[in-house]
């Protein structure tokens, strides 16, 4: 997976030291295994979890977990391609809303996949 690290969920809890426990206790779970299955990526955090994770440490999701970022953003790239050649060469409205919407998500593309 490129020179992204998978997770820097690690890397902030020990910055600001820490234990897994402690931060299993901030973020309402009863025990660390949840926060060790985040940190190794065994488990993907839910979305309850991951904003939790930005209020304490002040680092958005995509930050902490790049590589899930990073596969995210290739299955939306996928997907938009696929639609945008379904709605290619439709001229109603809503198809054309549709390839508008397809177009700005295509073009916040990031890196170096070519979607297009």
């Amino acid at each position: 997976m490129s020179h992204f690290l998978h997770c820097y969920l690690e890397t902030h809890r020990r910055r600001w030291g820490l234990s897994q426990e402690e931060l299993a206790s901030l973020l309402g779970q009863r025990s660390s295994s949840a926060v060790s299955r985040c940190e190794t990526l065994q488990r993907i955090p839910n979305l309850r979890v991951a904003l939790q994770l930005e209020l304490i440490f002040g680092v958005t999701p995509q930050d902490l977990f790049p590589a899930l970022y990073r596969e995210a953003e290739d299955a939306v790239m996928r997907q938009a391609k696929a639609l945008h050649e379904t709605l290619e060469g439709r001229t109603d409205a809503k198809s054309q809303e549709k390839l508008a919407l397809l177009s700005l998500i295509i073009e916040r593309a990031k890196g170096d996949i070519d979607y297009v």
